[in-house]
């Protein structure tokens, strides 16, 4: 049986969540800083290769989730999690259904990372991370073992879509990218992970063990050392992902409800090795029930 420790420690403005889980394989850390005006900044350490990670806060010092809370979740993902949907759509209905979410959303995000005008945390990270915004993209260098995320900071998102290139340029067999999505502080989110060879949806708690609602072998739809179009659609308690436009789940879940979106990264080995580049990320909302 799994299990999982969490202890935090706040450092200024930065909370940094030191997790320790069981997963498929060995894996990282993950922290929190802030990141203004927009996207805020996260990364945690972790220290086995599954599951994703958990977060604090980003500003101030987190308060422990009670009892209750965590009995509520639990139920969530137990009884609420991972009513999977069959496939009833062709790609081309889908491609037009997903057109016609674009034509109706509202574009509240997007970022081709010219320069760094949205104010990402760019230099260099618990010497394990370097992040630099060049050459038009955003990248993300591990030295060490981790993983991290930044966010969106200045809205929450219920019915929303999202999408992010990712390349995993460098060190791909021990590296991910993927999307963050229904963030709530303290509490816990969803993680998206797009790995060369395998993805997963994971539900991620403060504390408890993650829980993985989908995954699967993404390598009929990936592009092999280039840009990896990821996106999500969230419709009430409906989430369907999909890489390079091509669905990759469908499922049902309501661990969390309304939440902040942003991306992540990562390094699954030891000694680092791991470059991630992200392009083109976007969030757009969705009228509700859409």
């Amino acid at each position: 049986m799994a299990v999982a420790l969490l202890a935090l420690v706040v450092i200024g403005s930065r909370a940094f969540l030191i997790q320790l889980f069981r997963s498929p394989e060995a894996a990282p850390p993950s922290v929190a800083t802030v990141l203004t005006p927009s996207p805020a900044r996260t990364t945690t350490f972790v220290l086995q290769k599954a599951s994703a990670t958990a977060i604090g806060g980003i500003i101030g010092q987190p308060t422990p989730l009670g009892a209750a809370a965590l009995a509520q979740i639990a139920q969530a993902q137990t009884a609420q999690a991972l009513t999977e949907i069959a496939p009833t759509q062709t790609a081309a209905a889908l491609d037009a259904e997903v057109s016609t979410l674009f034509a109706h959303a509202r574009q509240v995000f997007y970022d081709e990372f010219v320069d760094n005008r949205n104010a990402w945390f760019t230099g260099e990270f618990q010497e394990i991370e370097l992040d630099l915004i060049e050459d038009g993209v955003f990248k993300v260098l591990w030295t060490g073992r981790g993983t991290s995320y930044e966010l969106y900071e200045l809205s929450s998102f219920t019915d929303f879509m999202s999408e992010v290139d990712c390349q995993i340029f460098r060190g791909g067999e021990n590296g991910s990218c993927g999307l963050i999505f229904a963030e709530q502080r303290n509490v816990g989110f969803y993680k998206f992970e797009f790995f060369i060879d395998y993805y997963r949806l994971s539900a991620i708690t403060t504390e408890g063990e993650p829980v993985v609602l989908a995954e699967g072998d993404p390598r009929r739809l990936a592009r092999i050392s280039e840009q990896n179009r990821l996106r999500v659609i969230r419709q009430g308690d409906r989430i369907r992902l999909f890489v390079n436009g091509a669905l990759a789940a469908d499922l049902r879940d309501t661990t969390f409800g309304a939440g902040r979106v942003g991306v992540s990264t990562a390094c699954y080995r030891e000694e680092g090795g791991v470059e991630v580049h992200f392009d083109n990320f976007g969030i757009w909302s969705l009228p509700t029930g859409s």
